[in-house]
This record gives structure tokens, C-alpha cells and sequence, in this order.
């Protein structure tokens, strides 16, 4: 295979070191930058391009481009280049050491899991973002073994919010095979629906290999309870992902991950799409705080009102009342002295200019107090708001499975 010319973007230029992998459109290489730095590099094949598959790969590089989850990988660079006398479309993205078919052999059970639930939560931030993936499969998840990380990669075939391409991905034999290897049976049907369920079908696949090294067809296949019977729970939660019709498998990430909860699985975390944001982020570290300022003062008749730049919000009052860590006043002055109401303290003093200057003073470290204490008691409500959900979906599932015991061992 002929060397390709240097890729060359507005701000570097990446020069070919060897051929990583090849899909069903594109290729990859691993190449180097003008300050000699090594990365990945994906483009589409020049004999494949077409409307489709350009419009695939520029919704492949904007998702990844505006996406800053741990688990999926991120665009770096991006440009076009002419291979074989055609203009082609390519991305940078970091070179990482493997995919999750060159790290699984050896996983503990353990370890396994763990593995697992990060690349859930890649699905589940791709989902959130109204984006399903729709070829999820150990190829596409990569390995970075520096920072122990799965990110899951390789959108091409993904659903882009509105956008329905049932064009099939012509590949060589043996691609076609891993791809359907892994498809929901609703992907093998054209004209069929499928939507973010069929994600949910190969994670299940996905999940029985990782434990026990066979991915599921049909009846009969290894279970998890055979290799390891302490995570024999295992079993029941990949039955409720590969099943037949999409409508009796687990309908979210979300309820796969509260099953895991249940099972006191700590390193599980439930996420959300915080819209301020526009990002992924843990559920119980979602609070994103503007802090509140003093804006401007009035004083008449003994009454000194300070202007706040908001409608302070329910607890705020309490942490600037009784500020953390201790702080300094004057007598009669403090700050449970000042009644707070909407966006504005007030507080009667007496004429004098020099006091009211003291007391302003001191009312700006008040306010700085109670917006630090106020992240502190958020935090906190958030900590101990998981912690009990976390406790009802043991429960929950400790009530599930002693209930299935019963109906299954006692007979009338």
C-alpha cells in the first residue's frame, strides 16, 4: 500500500507512520505532527466516499468535537486531504495503546465490571445526547493504559438525533461478520426501527464475553454464573438486554445501572445531560453555582440595604447567617443581624458613615462565606441524596431477588 501524502491541516501537518486498522469507509493511521507527537488519525477511503458516508463522517467529527466525556474519544484536529485524486475528510484523535478485544483476555471478574461501567457511561452520555451508536463492539471501545480508561469511538454508522440512515456498511467479509456479530436483531431487518435499544443488545453481548469469553447466540451459551458464580447476578441482567423484541429489554443505561447499584456496585454512577452546560456530567456532581455579588447599597433612616445580583436561592440565607470556618464582626453587627429577603440584606444601624463602611465591608465576606457554604450544603444534600437511592435500589433489589427464589424453590 502506497504511503499517503502528509495531512495537512490550518494549525499542523501529520505525516503517515503506519496503517493501525481499516473499517467498512476509512482507515487509520497512526501518524506524527510537525513537533514529532504521536496520534490516530481516521479518514474515508477515497474509492468509498459518498453523500452518505460524508454526511456520517462530518456527524461523527462535530459529536466528538463538542463532546468532553471521559468515555468518548475526543477529535483534536480536523481537515482534508487528496488521496487518489480525491478530496477526503479526516480527524485527529489521540493514538491509544488498544481496544477492549486486546485488553479483555485475563480481566479479573472484578475488573471486568469495572470495565464495563465505563463504557455504560460512554453509551449513556452518547444517549443523552440523543445520540445511539449502533455498532457497539469490543473494536470500537479503545484502551488507554495510562489512564486505565475506555473511551468508546468509531460513530460512523451512529444515529445523529433526527437523522435515519439505513444504509447498509459495505465491508469486507469478514467486517460484515463482527458487525452483525454484535447487532440487535432489528438491525438485521431493513426498514426496521432501531433506536438506542439496540445499543442496550450489544452491551448485553458485550457483557456475557467479558466474564466468560463467549459472545451469546442463540440457546445454550456459557453463562456467568458457570465461570463466576459470586457474580452469577450477572446472568438476569444480560437476559433483560438481549432479548428478541426491543420492548421486553431494559429501555435506559440508567435502569441497567440502578440494577448494578443494587448490587452495591460503588463505581457505578448515575449521570444526566446538564443543559447549562451542554454535557454529561454525575448526577451527584451536577451543581454548577454562579456566585452571588453585592451590587450596589442604599441607606435611609437607620436602614442600610445592600443590593444582591440575584434572588438568592433556598439555603443560601442559612450559610450567610452562620458562615463556615468561623468569621470576624462587629458587636451587633454580625452576620445574623442582617435579614435577607429576594435579592437584597438589610439592616438597621446608626448614623455613622465611618460604621456603615465597617459594616459593608464585612457584609462582602459574608456573602463570599455563604456562596462557598452554599456549594459545600449542596454538595452535601447531593452526597447524601445518592446514598439513599443507592440504599432503596439495594433494597430493592435484595426484595427482587428473595421473592424469584421463593416463587422459583417453593412449590404448592
Amino acid at each position: 500500500m502506497a504511503k499517503p501524502p502528509p495531512f495537512e491541516t490550518p494549525f499542523d501537518s501529520y505525516t503517515s507512520v503506519s496503517v493501525i486498522g481499516e473499517g467498512g469507509a476509512g482507515m487509520v493511521y497512526e501518524v506524527r505532527n510537525v513537533a514529532g507527537e504521536t496520534f490516530a488519525l481516521k479518514c474515508l477511503a477515497p474509492e468509498r466516499v459518498n453523500a452518505d458516508r460524508l454526511k456520517r463522517f462530518k456527524n461523527e467529527i462535530a459529536f466528538c468535537q463538542r463532546q468532553d466525556h471521559p468515555n468518548i474519544v475526543k477529535v483534536l484536529d480536523t481537515g482534508a486531504a487528496l488521496l487518489k485524486g480525491v478530496k477526503v475528510p479526516f480527524y485527529v484523535m489521540r493514538r491509544y495503546t488498544g481496544t477492549l478485544r486486546t485488553h479483555m483476555p485475563g480481566l479479573s471478574p472484578g475488573d471486568a465490571l469495572k470495565a464495563f461501567s465505563q463504557v455504560l457511561d460512554g453509551v449513556e452520555a452518547a444517549h443523552l445526547s440523543n445520540v445511539w451508536h449502533r455498532d457497539v463492539k469490543p473494536e470500537n471501545v479503545l484502551w488507554d493504559q495510562a489512564g486505565a480508561r475506555l473511551v468508546l469511538s468509531d460513530f460512523g454508522i451512529a444515529h445523529f438525533e433526527v437523522e435515519e440512515i439505513y444504509t447498509a456498511v459495505e465491508t469486507k467479509v469478514a467486517s460484515r461478520l463482527a458487525n452483525f456479530l454484535y447487532s440487535a436483531p432489528e438491525q438485521r431487518v431493513r426498514g426496521a426501527k432501531v433506536d438506542h435499544r439496540a445499543d442496550i443488545y450489544s452491551l448485553g453481548l458485550l457483557l456475557n464475553e467479558l466474564f466468560t469469553g463467549e459472545v451469546p447466540q442463540g440457546a445454550g451459551f456459557i453463562r456467568v454464573a458457570a465461570v463466576s458464580p459470586e457474580y452469577s447476578y450477572i446472568d438476569d441482567l444480560v437476559d433483560g438486554m438481549i432479548q428478541q423484541d426491543p420492548q421486553k429489554r431494559f429501555q435506559s443505561i440508567e435502569d441497567i445501572k440502578k440494577e448494578l447499584i443494587g448490587r452495591k456496585n460503588a463505581f457505578v454512577a448515575l449521570q444526566q445531560y446538564e443543559a447549562t452546560r451542554k454535557q454529561v456530567v454525575p448526577t451527584a456532581g451536577a451543581l454548577e453555582f454562579e456566585p452571588i455579588t453585592l451590587v450596589g447599597l442604599d441607606y435611609s433612616r437607620g436602614l442600610l440595604t445592600l443590593q444582591l445580583s440575584r434572588n438568592v436561592p433556598s439555603g443560601w440565607a442559612q450559610e450567610f447567617h452562620n458562615p463556615r470556618g468561623g468569621h470576624s464582626a462587629i458587636m451587633g453587627y454580625g452576620p445574623e443581624a442582617f435579614q435577607v429577603r429576594g435579592s437584597t440584606l438589610t439592616l438597621n444601624i446608626r448614623d455613622d458613615e465611618r460604621l456603615v463602611q465597617q459594616v459593608v465591608d464585612h457584609a462582602k465576606n459574608y456573602v463570599a462565606a455563604a456562596n462557598r457554604g452554599y456549594v459545600q450544603q449542596q454538595q452535601e444534600l447531593n452526597a447524601r441524596a445518592e446514598r439513599e437511592q443507592r440504599l432503596a435500589l439495594e433494597r430493592s433489589v435484595a426484595e427482587a431477588e428473595l421473592r424469584k427464589n421463593i416463587l422459583r424453590n417453593v412449590k404448592l
